[in-house]
């Protein structure tokens, strides 16, 4: 009763916007018969829209689907997307402003600002400058513009966490769909890429066996480390960036000699993988001949630009441009020309003494900046103020801190990657005293206040038609604002110079093939410590490592060997003018020459959550804003850090667990499942709920873990009693990786309740608390539990989660807000595990009887199901032969996991199918 009477008082805030926000009419198929509503909104990914719908119960934001109408998202999301709704309820989310240490009021800000402002005015902004992240919101470009023009002096600059490359103002875009043969250059674009959704599920239609028309694609990849792109590859090449550029060169080369093989590798400047490396670039050069047009060149962002340059006019000789592969306007605000330059262009103005004034919104330069070169400067600043959603490193450097809305409560707008414009729409009032970056930037120039929703429409009800309320209407109600797609261009072919080649990093010299050197990479999960203070992306395990709550420098196998180097010990990295230290793990697939630093660790002032995890790589890496770091050398320094990984066996010691086919050979029906039984057979007569898997379709991409554990009230455990295998996940994504002659191969496998038909956990249970339903499900009655495990002990597959501890968060926390009303929320001493979302199958049955129907195919989707990129998971009634599950389970080689223990699961596996070039050796 205390936690309600809280949880009472803490609804006070839970407000509705005070302008109106319109539903989602045709919500998605999960949502039928549920208490929340839909509302279509955008979620901020690199700066771009990706399009969501946002579930809301009682006016609270609950949960995050992806919207079908966005040519984006196309209905998907991905792990950062799910877990951005708990960033809203965090308890360490700034509520005032504050003046230094001190809290202090808006209108103490204002009376401080006023004068200065003033002053300001008569200089026509001279000494002032603000500072942004890269963004594609029209209406918060317009209010930069308007400052520029009210104060012609002041200076706009851009930072991002890596340095990137635009080099002419245009963007390259990929039609996979259109992509025979696909070659990526250290560009994790399934995953870590503005269009990463779109793209994943057009590459994805193109290898599933009913989508076949036009044959499968093919994947080629070189990369330093192993990415999510590079795991799902049919030939990969792990080779160091410099090799890349030599690679790229060797291409470019054998096309401008019209020969039909690429040049030998020791034509390159070097050749350290030998015929691994010939044989790759020779097939690799006869399939684009031979599938010209139809091929797709995909570049890192971070790649130089000469190499760049190099794919472009590639691209143009193979007559790709316009077919696969296609170019227009950048959407985004890098290239923009009132921009005044990025991070390392402020600091120099700083020094110089340009700036005196200084405006950091929504970003956190002090720690995502390299070598802390911007912190020095800062001291510089007479006057600096910094807009954000917490107190963070830049915060505590600066003399006044602002607190920022969430975008779950501020009006807004954003283009997506392709150029598609979506209204930003909150589901509730700001929770706290704050305002968004367009409002703070008004204040500064002493324009009238307008309210975020005014400025949003005014700027789109410039030049709009009579029925602009009509139109604004749908828009919200859709998503998407039609015809507001950034128009096409005719690219200009653009030639690297015949005496150019792909110039190394400066740290690197070119005939240092040997030498180690560091890459800083974004964290997989928290990125560059933008999700430091949420802990279901820090809990959340990392694909391949599978480690939480931290980062590790990865070795390859041969590198750790060489240097007699375990997972968990701690070395030291030193370049020539900076040391680090950090622990090491072990991975395989990565490039013997390369150490890979992620970044987003070490911080001091995320939040309770996000502090004192991990080590800086930022303090690390060049001051120059380089991505890549020359090592001098590597000690071992005899001291250990104790890292937790959820899966460090890799290997599937001979079992047939995740199975692997060519797509040139027969799949054929499961062995090892008998019909004998001591098991009574169970007859329905009525729905029979099933689920099937595609490992061709998988990337391990981890949505499927956050939503579920978004849609189920799943707690997190912490650091500790992960180490104690205690983590609570409901769905986990397992990973088989192997060595072949074209590349290390890895198998994704996503592991939820099997619901077996013969469930060894339902005949040990003392109490009845794990029985099987009239539909076929495995369900737990979470009262009767009396924690004796037995069911967990007896389930071969490993899937069921008990509660040791009381994992809820402390009465009268915000984070309650956040719960799904629907699934209860369990104490300790409880069994708990997937139940294939019965609060879904409840709901959508209760509707179909109220309309005196049966449940319609697709019509209830799990929160696996639904969240999912590439449409891998399929869900559905087992008793309906012609359901979109039961077409999948006759399909062949669908096979049950360890069918031979004679468990008859309900959820089965359809094999990966790889489509390796005929040239290299499976």
């Amino acid at each position: 009763m205390g936690a309600s009477f809280a949880l009472a008082g803490i609804s006070g805030c839970n407000r509705q916007p005070a302008k109106e926000i319109v539903p989602f009419t045709n919500p998605p198929e999960a949502g039928l018969g549920r208490e929340g509503l839909y509302y279509a909104s955008a979620y901020s990914r690199e700066g771009y829209a990706r399009g969501i719908l946002v579930e809301a119960h009682s006016g609270r934001p609950t949960k995050i689907e992806g919207n079908p109408n966005h040519p984006e998202s196309l209905g998907a999301t991905d792990a950062e997307t799910q877990a951005s709704v708990l960033s809203l309820y965090d308890p360490d989310r700034s509520q005032t402003p504050m003046h230094g240490p001190s809290t202090a009021t808006w209108i103490d800000f204002e009376n401080d600002w006023a004068p200065r402002r003033t002053a300001l005015a008569q200089a026509h902004g001279a000494g002032f400058a603000v500072l942004t992240e890269p963004t594609t919101s029209p209406t918060l470009l317009r209010e930069i513009d308007a400052l520029l023009q009210r104060w012609p002096e002041a200076r706009w600059y851009q930072h991002t966490a890596l340095a990137r490359y635009d080099d002419d103002g245009t963007q390259t875009d990929y039609d996979f769909e259109n992509a025979d043969i696909i070659v990526s250059f250290d560009a994790d674009f399934l995953i870590a890429h503005p269009a990463a959704l779109r793209y994943s599920r057009k590459f994805v239609q193109r290898r599933r066996r009913e989508n076949n028309n036009a044959g499968p694609n093919r994947l080629y990849v070189a990369e330093p480390t192993l990415t999510l792109t590079g795991a799902i590859a049919d030939a990969r090449l792990a080779l160091a960036p410099t090799e890349i550029a030599d690679l790229i060169e060797q291409l470019d080369r054998a096309f401008g000699l019209g020969t039909d093989d690429a040049a030998p590798a020791s034509a390159g400047r070097s050749a350290p993988h030998g015929s691994q490396r010939d044989a790759f670039i020779q097939a690799l050069a006869r399939d684009l001949k031979a599938h010209a047009p139809r091929v797709a060149l995909v570049s890192s962002n971070t790649l130089h630009s000469e190499s760049r340059t190099v794919l472009h006019d590639l691209h143009h000789r193979l007559g790709a441009l316009g077919v696969a592969v296609k170019e227009s306007p950048a959407v985004r605000s890098d290239s923009d020309a009132r921009a005044r330059g990025d991070l390392h262009a402020l600091v120099d103005a700083i020094e110089a003494g340009e700036v005196s004034t200084l405006f950091i919104l929504e970003t956190n330069p002090v720690y995502a900046s390299n070598r802390g070169r911007f912190a020095e400067a800062l001291i510089r600043v007479k006057h600096a103020v910094h807009l954000g959603t917490r107190r963070d490193e830049t915060a505590h450097r600066c003399h006044w801190h602002l607190p920022a809305s969430h975008y779950l409560e501020s009006w807004g707008d954003l283009r997506a990657f392709e150029g598609t414009a979506s209204i930003v729409q909150p589901l509730v009032e700001p929770l706290y005293q704050t305002r968004n970056a367009a409002q703070i930037l008004r204040l500064v120039t002493g324009l009238p206040a307008k309210s975020d929703y005014d400025m949003v429409r005014e700027t789109w009800s410039r030049n709009a038609a009579s029925s602009f309320d009509e139109d604004w209407r749908d828009w919200l109600d859709q998503g998407v604002v039609p015809n507001a797609v950034a128009s096409r261009i005719i690219p200009q072919r653009r030639v690297a110079s015949a005496t150019t080649t792909a110039p190394r990093a400066s740290t690197l010299a070119a005939s240092e093939t040997k030498t180690m050197f560091a890459l800083f990479r974004l964290d997989p999960n928290i990125g560059a410590g933008e999700g430091s203070n949420n802990p279901w992306l820090q809990e959340l395990p990392k694909p391949f490592t599978h480690l939480v709550w931290d980062n590790a420098a990865l070795l390859s196998t041969a590198t750790a060997q060489h240097l007699s180097l375990e997972n968990g010990d701690v070395a030291e990295f030193v370049a020539a003018d900076a040391s680090l230290h950090a622990p090491i793990w072990i991975v395989a697939g990565q490039s013997d020459n390369c150490v890979i630093l992620p970044l987003g660790y070490g911080r001091t002032a995320a939040g309770s959550v996000g502090n004192n995890h991990g080590f800086d790589a930022f303090a690390f890496a060049p001051p120059d804003g380089a991505q890549q770091l020359a090592l001098r050398e590597i000690r071992k320094t005899g001291k250990k850090h104790p890292l937790v990984s959820t899966h460090g066996h890799s290997e599937m010691e001979g079992r047939d667990l995740a199975r692997v086919i060519s797509v040139d050979t027969k799949a054929t029906e499961p062995a090892g499942e008998t019909e004998m039984s001591l098991y009574p057979d169970v007859h329905y007569t009525s729905y029979a709920w099933g689920m099937s898997i595609d490992l061709t379709s998988c990337t391990g991409c981890n949505a499927c873990v956050i939503a579920c554990q978004a849609e189920n009230n799943i707690p997190t455990v912490g650091k500790e009693q992960v180490s104690r295998e205690r983590e609570m996940h409901w769905i986990r994504i397992d990973r088989y990786i192997s060595e072949t002659p074209n590349g290390t191969r890895v198998v994704h496998q996503p592991v939820p309740c099997m619901h077996c038909e013969h469930a060894p956990c339902e005949l040990v249970c003392p109490v009845a608390a794990t029985v099987h339903s009239s539909e076929g499900l495995n369900e737990m009655v979470y009262n009767r539990c009396v924690g004796t495990r037995y069911c967990s002990n007896n389930c071969p597959y490993k899937v069921r989660r008990f509660n040791f501890l009381d994992f809820r968060e402390p009465a009268g926390s915000t984070v309650y807000l956040q719960k799904n009303p629907n699934v209860s929320i369990r104490d300790r001493g409880v069994m708990e595990k997937c139940t294939y979302c019965v609060q879904r199958i409840n709901a959508g049955r209760i509707r179909a009887e109220r309309e005196n129907r049966t449940v319609r195919d697709g019509e209830i989707l799990t929160a696996c199901q639904q969240v999912c990129p590439t449409e891998a998971i399929v869900f559905g009634d087992l008793s309906d032969p012609q359901s979109k599950v039961s077409r999948r389970k006759r399909e062949p080689g669908d096979y049950a996991l360890l069918a031979e223990l004679n468990t008859r699961p309900r959820t089965t596996y359809l094999p990966k199918q790889i489509n390796p070039p005929s040239a290299l050796p499976v």
